[in-house]
C-alpha cells in the first residue's frame, strides 16, 4: 500500500503534544512496517523533518511543498484551496490525518483522521476568541463527517464525537497514544536539572500554559500549600499557548513557583524523577501524556475527576475538583504527611501499565491494513 501521512504540524516551533504524537507515531510505525511504502507531507517555509528518526528508511519519500502555511490554510478554508493529495507523486491507498488540520478531501482517497480532544467544543470558555474562529474555520464537522475512519485517543474522546457530531461508533475506533520516557537515576538527573537551581524539594507541573489547564488553580492552591511547607518550591514546564500572559504574571509574583519553559527529554525526566510528584487538575482532557509519564516514573500524580482521565489513570491517581482549590490543597498536604500514602502509590506504579508506543503502533498498522483492496 501507499499511505500518505500529514506532518504539517511539525512545522511548529516547538512540539506540544500533538507534535510528539506525531513524531513517535511515525516513527514506531515505519519501524515495524516494512511492507508499506509511506509518503510524509509537509508545506511551509520549514518542513520539521528533523525531528524524525524514520526519514530515511528505504520506504519512505517525504514530499514538501514549500508554500506559506498560513496561505495554504486560508484557501483551504475557504474552499477553493489545493487537493493536498496530488501534491504526493503516487496513487495513495489510504491518507491519514493525524491531528485536526484545514484538509480538502479526495474522493477517491480513504482518509483516516485522529481526534485528540474536543475541548474546544466541550469548553470553550477556555480559548480565545482567535482559537474559537480557528476552529470555526477549520470545519471540525466536516472533517469528522467526511473521514472513512476516525481514531479516537480515548473512550472520553470517541464518547465526545459521538455527542456532537452524531457519528456512528463503529466509525470511531479508540487507540490510545504511547508514552515516551527515559529511565533515570538521581545522579543523572541532578546532572541534568543542576542548571535550574532548583530546591530539593519540589512538586511539578509539566504541559502547555493555556486556561483549560488550570495552571492558576494549582499555583493558589500552592499558595496555601507553601505556607505550610515553605521548603518546597512549585516547578512549572511547558510552552506558551494561548491567553498565557495572566499565569505568567501570577508565576512572576511569587519566588516559590518556578518557570523553566520548555524543556525537551530527558531533562523533562529528570525533573520527573527529582520531583514530589505531578499535580494536573484541568479542566479538560481528550488524554493527558504527563500523569502517564510521571506514573512511569513511579510519581504520584494529582489529576481531576474530569473528562479522560478517570479512564486514563484509573486507580494510580489522587483525583480532586479542579474548581475547588481547597481540595487540591489537601491533596498536597495528604502527599506530604501521608508516607504510607506515598509508598502505596509508588508500589502500585510498578505495576500500571503505561501504553507504549511499538504496541499502539502495531495496532494503527493494523487499521491501516484493513484498507488493503
Amino acid at each position: 500500500m501507499n499511505i500518505g501521512i500529514d506532518i504539517r504540524a511539525l512545522s511548529a516551533k516547538s512540539l506540544t503534544g500533538i507534535g510528539n504524537y506525531i513524531v513517535n507515531a511515525v516513527d514506531n510505525i515505519i519501524k515495524q512496517d516494512k511492507e508499506n511504502t509511506y509518503y510524509l507531507l509537509s508545506s511551509g517555509l520549514k518542513s520539521g523533518i528533523d525531528v524524525l528518526d524514520s526519514l530515511n528508511a528505504p520506504n519512505v519519500k517525504h514530499v514538501h511543498w514549500r508554500f506559506s502555511n498560513k496561505l495554504l490554510n486560508s484557501s483551504l478554508a475557504s474552499g477553493f484551496g489545493p487537493d493536498l493529495i496530488k501534491k504526493i507523486p503516487v496513487k495513495l491507498d489510504l491518507f491519514w490525518l493525524p491531528n485536526i488540520n484545514f484538509f480538502r478531501f479526495n474522493k477517491n482517497t480513504p482518509t483516516i483522521l485522529t481526534v485528540h480532544d474536543l475541548s474546544f467544543l466541550h469548553s470553550r470558555e477556555f480559548y480565545s476568541l482567535k482559537r474559537r474562529y480557528w476552529h470555526k474555520l477549520v470545519n471540525v464537522g466536516k472533517l469528522i463527517n467526511q473521514s472513512s475512519k476516525i481514531i479516537a485517543v480515548s473512550g472520553n474522546t470517541k464518547r465526545d464525537i459521538v455527542r456532537f457530531f452524531t457519528v456512528p461508533e463503529e466509525k470511531i475506533e479508540v487507540i490510545n497514544p504511547g508514552v515516551t520516557t527515559v529511565a533515570m537515576d538521581d545522579d543523572h538527573a541532578k546532572l541534568l536539572t543542576a542548571k535550574f537551581k532548583l530546591n530539593k524539594k519540589y512538586f511539578i507541573y509539566v504541559g502547555t500554559l493555556e486556561p483549560r489547564k488550570n495552571i492558576s488553580s494549582v499555583i493558589k492552591a500552592f499558595d496555601r500549600y507553601h505556607h505550610d511547607y515553605p521548603e518546597t518550591e512549585l516547578v512549572i514546564v511547558g510552552s506558551k499557548g494561548w491567553v498565557y500572559r495572566n499565569i505568567l504574571r501570577d508565576i512572576g509574583r511569587r519566588k516559590y513557583v518556578r518557570y523553566l519553559g520548555y524543556v525537551l527529554s530527558p531533562t523533562k525526566d529528570a525533573l520527573y524523577h527529582l520531583s514530589q510528584g505531578l499535580i494536573w487538575p484541568s479542566f479538560y482532557e481528550g488524554f493527558g501524556f504527563p500523569p502517564m509519564e510521571a506514573t512511569w516514573h513511579k510519581k504520584p500524580v494529582i489529576v481531576s475527576y474530569k473528562t479522560s482521565l478517570p479512564e486514563i489513570m484509573q486507580q494510580q491517581a489522587l483525583y480532586v475538583d479542579p474548581y475547588n482549590i481547597s481540595d487540591i490543597y489537601q491533596t498536597l498536604k495528604a502527599l506530604t504527611k501521608d508516607e504510607q500514602l506515598v509508598k502505596d502509590l509508588q508500589n502500585s506504579a510498578k505495576k500500571f501499565k503505561v501504553p507504549k508506543w511499538d504496541k499502539q503502533a502495531a495496532k494503527m498498522i493494523k487499521l491501516f491494513s484493513s484498507f488493503k483492496q
